[in-house]
C-alpha cells in the first residue's frame, strides 16, 4: 500500500505533465486545496495560470470546475447563477440556480480578480474563508476545495480590498518560462491528455478524513519559536520608515490558517510533526506587496537558523570582549618579539590564502584605535602574499608590486594585525622574550571556547543537511538555494570565529600556545 507522500507525489507526475518549470506552483496549489485553503497567481498572461487550475480538477473525484473571467460589469448572476424564475414567481422565493455554477464545483478559477464588484466580493468572502454561500434563505456547504484566483496586478490600495487579498493563503509569483531549452521543448510540444486514475483521485471521503488528521499533526516550541522570530522581525520592519501599515501586516486568523498549511504539508509529507522544511512555506504566505518579498525572503530563511545564529553571536561577543580587554595603546618599538625573514618582514600566523608577510617597520607605527589603509598582493618571486601600508590621498601604482592587488584595511593590536576586521598572530621568534603578554583568556577558556564552537557547526549543518535531505514535495530548488546562500554566511562567520580562537592561543595574543 502506497503512502501518503507517494500518492500526493504520483498525483503531481499525473498532472504536471507538459506544464514546464511550473512544478513549484502546482504543488503549491494542490497543498492549497488538500489544505482547504485558496491561493493567488500574480502573473501576465500566458503563464499557465489558468491550465493550473485546470490540472487540479483532475486530482478530485468530483471534477466540477467553474473559471470565470472578471470584469468590472460582472454581475453575481455570471458567478453565483441566475435567479429561479419560477421559485420566485411560484413560491416568492428568491433563489439561484447554481448548477454548472461556482457553489456547484470542486475548484474554482477566477481570473482578475481584483475587477470585481463589491457584491461578488462580499459574497466570496464567506465562500472562501467559511465554504458556505447563502442561497436565498438557504444556506449551501460548498463542495469547493480551493479556489484559485488571478491577475497580473495586486489589489489597489485603499479601495477596501484588504479582507478579500487576506483570504487568499498562498501568494505565488507565476513567469514565463526563463530557460531555454525548456522553451524550446515547450514549443514543440504535441497537445497532452491528461489521464489520472480513479484510484489517485481525492475522493470526498478522503479528504474529510484527511482534514481530521492534519488536526492532529505536531507542531513543537523550536517551530513555533521560528514563528515567533519572523513575527518580530515583521513587526520590526513595520516601524520603520516610509513603510505602509499593510505591508508587512499579517492577521491572527491569517498565523492559525499558516500553521493549518505547515500542518497538511507535514501530513502530506508522511510525518506527524511540522519540521524546518515546511517553514519555507512562509515564503509564499506573508508577503503582501511585491516589494516586499525580497524582506520577507531574508526573514524567513534567517528564521530557518535563527537558534544557530544565536549561538554564534554569544560567542562573538565574548571573543571581541576578551578582545577589547587588550592595552588600547598604540603598538610602539619595533621589539615585539616577532620572528623577521629577510632582514624586513614579519609572518600572519594562520592566514587563509597561504603564507603573508607584512613590512615590520610599517607594524611599529600602526595605531589601534582605527583603520589604516594598506595594499594586498600576490609576490611570485617571493611566493607569498604580501601587505604593505601606503597613503591613499596619492597616487598609487600596482604596477611594479606582483597582482593580485586588492585594498585593505589594518588595525594593530598587542601581537597581532588585523585585516579587513580579521584578526591575526603574528609569528614569534621562540629564541627571544615577547615584550608584550596578553590575557586573551585562559587555556580553560579556550577549550570551552573551541568546543562550543564545534558544537554550532555542528548544529549549522544539521540543519542544513535536514533540509536538503526532507524530500519536502512542497520545497522548491530556488527554496533550499535561499537557505544553502545564508547556511554559506554563518559557516563564514564561524571560520572567522575559528581563525580569532586559534591566533588568540599565541603569545602576543592571549597567552601560551
Amino acid at each position: 500500500m502506497e503512502s501518503i507522500k507517494e500518492h500526493i507525489a504520483l498525483l503531481l507526475d499525473k498532472i504536471g505533465v507538459g506544464i514546464w518549470e511550473k512544478d513549484s506552483v502546482l504543488s503549491l496549489a494542490l497543498l492549497s486545496c488538500v489544505a482547504g485553503e485558496s491561493i493567488f497567481l500574480l502573473g501576465p498572461p500566458g503563464t499557465a495560470k489558468s491550465l493550473i487550475a485546470r490540472r487540479l480538477k483532475e486530482a478530485f473525484e468530483e471534477r466540477k470546475s467553474f473559471e470565470y473571467l472578471m470584469s468590472r460589469f460582472s454581475t453575481p448572476d455570471e458567478i453565483f447563477g441566475p435567479v429561479s424564475i419560477s421559485k420566485l414567481k411560484n413560491e416568492d422565493v428568491y433563489e439561484r440556480c447554481t448548477e454548472g455554477f461556482l457553489p456547484a464545483a470542486t475548484i474554482v478559477f477566477l481570473d482578475e480578480i481584483w475587477k470585481a464588484g463589491p457584491a461578488i466580493q462580499n459574497a466570496l468572502l464567506t465562500a472562501i474563508n467559511e465554504k458556505i454561500y447563502q442561497n436565498g434563505n438557504q444556506t449551501m456547504a460548498l463542495p469547493m476545495k480551493g479556489l484559485i484566483a488571478a491577475s497580473n496586478e495586486l489589489p489597489a490600495e485603499d479601495e477596501g480590498l484588504e479582507a478579500l487579498w487576506d483570504r487568499f493563503l498562498v501568494r505565488v509569483v507565476s513567469n514565463c518560462i526563463s530557460n531555454e531549452k525548456t522553451f524550446y521543448r515547450m514549443l514543440r510540444q504535441k497537445p497532452v491528455k491528461v489521464e489520472v486514475p480513479l484510484s489517485l483521485c481525492i475522493t470526498d471521503g478522503l479528504y474529510a478524513r484527511w482534514q481530521e488528521q492534519m488536526e492532529e499533526v505536531k507542531v513543537e516550541d523550536d517551530i513555533l519559536s521560528c514563528i515567533t522570530h519572523v513575527r518580530g522581525k515583521l513587526q520590526q520592519a513595520a516601524k520603520e520608515e516610509n513603510v505602509h501599515p499593510f505591508d508587512y501586516y499579517v492577521s491572527d486568523r491569517r498565523w492559525k490558517k499558516i500553521v493549518h498549511l505547515l500542518q497538511a504539508s507535514a501530513f502530506l509529507n508522511d510525518r506527524g510533526s511540522v519540521d524546518y522544511s515546511d517553514l519555507f512555506l512562509l515564503y509564499h504566505t506573508l508577503w503582501n506587496r511585491t516589494e516586499t518579498i525580497p524582506a520577507i525572503l531574508s526573514m524567513v530563511t534567517e528564521a530557518l537558523f535563527f537558534d544557530v545564529e544565536k549561538e554564534i553571536g554569544k560567542i562573538e561577543k565574548e571573543v571581541e570582549k576578551n578582545m577589547n580587554a587588550l592595552p588600547a595603546s598604540p603598538v610602539q618599538g619595533d621589539d615585539q618579539g616577532f620572528k623577521v625573514y629577510n632582514y624586513f618582514y614579519i609572518r600572519l600566523l594562520n592566514f587563509p590564502q597561504g603564507v603573508c608577510y607584512f613590512y615590520m617597520y610599517d607594524y611599529k607605527y600602526l595605531p589601534r584605535d582605527k583603520d589604516t589603509n594598506a595594499v594586498f598582493y600576490w609576490d611570485d618571486k617571493q611566493h607569498a602574499f604580501f601587505i604593505r601600508c601606503f597613503d591613499a590621498s596619492k597616487p598609487f601604482s600596482t604596477s611594479q608590486i606582483g597582482y593580485q592587488v586588492r585594498q585593505v584595511k589594518l588595525r594593530a593590536f598587542p601581537g597581532g594585525l588585523s585585516v579587513d576586521g580579521q584578526p591575526y598572530a603574528i609569528e614569534q621568534d621562540v629564541r627571544r622574550k615577547p615584550a608584550v603578554q596578553g590575557n586573551f583568556s585562559g587555556a580553560d577558556g579556550q577549550a570551552e571556547r573551541g568546543f562550543e564552537l564545534d558544537l554550532v557547526r555542528k548544529s549549522l549543518l544539521f540543519r542544513m543537511e535536514g533540509l536538503k535531505d526532507s524530500g519536502n514535495l512542497f520545497v522548491s530548488p530556488d527554496d533550499l538555494k535561499l537557505a544553502k546562500k545564508h547556511c554559506a554566511k554563518l559557516e563564514k562567520r564561524l571560520n572567522d570565529l575559528e581563525i580569532k580562537l586559534i591566533n588568540s592561543q599565541t603569545n602576543h595574543y592571549g597567552g601560551q600556545s
